[in-house]
């Protein structure tokens, strides 16, 4: 344990930008599975719905450590402490939800079981955000959320470093749930011939990596995507071409007065969004 006692608190510049931008990352890609939940209703699906709960997870998780690095924190202050706690509860809440929509491909592609399945939806809510949220209110009650001289973060706060029982927290508020999940992650996956574990990937790029499986590898989603980006693209063109013809003083957006004769036969039409 003489480790544990002798922290190196320096951080390196090029940890702290990947890091950065590994949060950046996730937190786009979380909210572009967002954005397509909401956007698109007729794609929705219940394991679709359960990928929306991760992602908010991953998140609130991505924009926690976002500003603990940014912040890179030298003792336990308040916001180190709320820091902390937010990250706990949505990294905790991120394994739980992974966890949560294994287990639902599982039961409805494996064991056939559509209405068990269904029934246990309740009972992912009530855990995956329930269990998180006692772990974390304990920890911040029992003040073991803090200052961990970024022994084993990259800058942002977790378990208190002075805390006495300080490797019992770390496991219990993610540790234990994250190399739970990666021992059931591959074995269920390995049962319906998927894998969308996460092993490899840092905690801090999630929703990234959540938005390259369930967005960008999704044909219907991606092709609606590059749809909607021609659309806007279109009509932004259309208008720059319009607002810089009227700057030149032709009437109507249009080269000159002929044209603009024609212009009565004719308009231009512009794509809906």
């Amino acid at each position: 344990m003489v480790l544990m006692d002798a922290p190196e608190p320096n951080l390196y510049l090029s940890e702290q930008v990947i890091v950065l931008l590994s949060c950046a990352l996730s937190f786009l890609g979380s909210l572009l599975i967002i954005f397509t939940h909401v956007r698109w209703p007729e794609l929705r699906s219940r394991p679709r719905q359960l990928l929306l709960f991760l992602s908010v997870a991953d998140l609130l998780s991505a924009a926690s450590y976002f500003y603990g690095v940014l912040r890179d924190f030298e003792n336990s202050s308040w916001d180190c402490i709320a820091q902390g706690a937010l990250s706990t509860f949505s990294n905790t809440c991120s394994f739980f939800w992974t966890m949560a929509v294994a287990l639902y491909l599982y039961i409805t592609i494996v064991q056939s079981h559509q209405s068990v399945a269904e029934h246990m939806v309740y009972w992912f809510h009530l855990i995956s955000w329930g269990v998180p949220l006692v772990i974390t209110v304990a920890a911040v009650c029992l003040q073991k959320i803090g200052y961990d001289a970024s022994y084993v973060s990259v800058g942002w706060c977790w378990i208190n470093i002075e805390a006495k029982d300080k490797l019992i927290w770390m496991l219990l508020t993610g540790k234990a749930w994250e190399i739970l999940a990666y021992l059931v992650l591959p074995i269920l996956y390995l049962q319906i011939k998927k894998h969308i574990g996460r092993a490899g990937i840092g905690n801090s790029f999630q929703g990234g990596a959540n938005c390259i499986m369930f967005v960008l590898c999704t044909r219907v989603i991606r092709t609606r995507l590059l749809t909607s980006l021609r659309c806007c693209c279109k009509s932004t063109g259309t208008s720059d071409y319009r607002e810089s013809a009227a700057s030149e003083g032709y009437p109507s957006g249009y080269g000159s007065t002929g044209e603009a004769r024609d212009s009565q036969k004719w308009s231009p039409h512009l794509p809906s969004t």
